[in-house]
């Protein structure tokens, strides 16, 4: 759990001393579902939970139980959740500036979702990995039946987001489109990285 960048986010958005109380409680809300909860056995599972899933519930549980903050607690929690992964946009951009940049996209997509993203977590439908796009569709999501476990759906489109923050509009070498994600209520997640120069 990045809590730096936590502790940050939360500055920009509340006063100084809300921000502090909150990052508390959320410390000790991330230690205590840690203490509780099931432990996976796939170390790609546990760090999607541990690093990614983890602290963001603990979060919005936290400002749920805030009573100055519970009435916006999901619209804070994606506020926050988005600053503290800016530094992945901010990533990409760099590498988007290259004009190798789709290319990299083609040959490292595949290897990284299936290091990644297991077929224990994910339900993936490769549809294309060519000169043209990289596209492939989810049918299950781990972060999705996680949040479901937690009584949190509504916390999923949160994380459908940050896909959107990393990638739209990146770079001139890459087109990414989306029509719908399972957190949002669709029938499953597209992913389409385009390559602008093939079409």
């Amino acid at each position: 759990m990045n809590q730096k960048a936590m502790k940050a986010a939360l500055k920009k958005y509340l006063p100084l001393d809300k921000a502090v109380d909150v990052n508390d409680r959320v410390v000790l809300r991330v230690l205590e579902i840690d203490a509780e909860r099931e432990k996976y056995a796939l170390k790609a599972l546990e760090k999607h939970f541990s690093e990614n899933i983890l602290p963001i519930l603990a979060l919005y549980l936290t400002l749920q139980n805030g009573e100055d903050l519970s009435d916006n607690a999901l619209e804070m929690t994606r506020k926050i959740t988005e600053e503290m992964y800016l530094i992945g946009r901010k990533r990409m951009a760099f590498l988007g500036r290259f004009s190798f940049f789709y290319r990299l996209i083609k040959r490292m997509t595949p290897k990284m979702m299936k290091d990644f993203f297991p077929s224990e977590g994910w339900d993936i439908e490769w549809l294309e990995v060519s000169k043209k796009r990289v596209a492939f569709n989810m049918h299950a999501c781990f972060y999705l039946d996680s949040l479901t476990k937690y009584g949190v759906p509504e916390l999923t489109p949160v994380f459908c987001g940050l896909d959107d923050l990393i990638y739209d509009g990146v770079s001139p070498h890459l087109n990414w489109q989306r029509s719908g994600t399972l957190g949002r209520g669709d029938t499953h997640c597209d992913f389409q990285f385009i390559n602008p120069k093939a079409e």
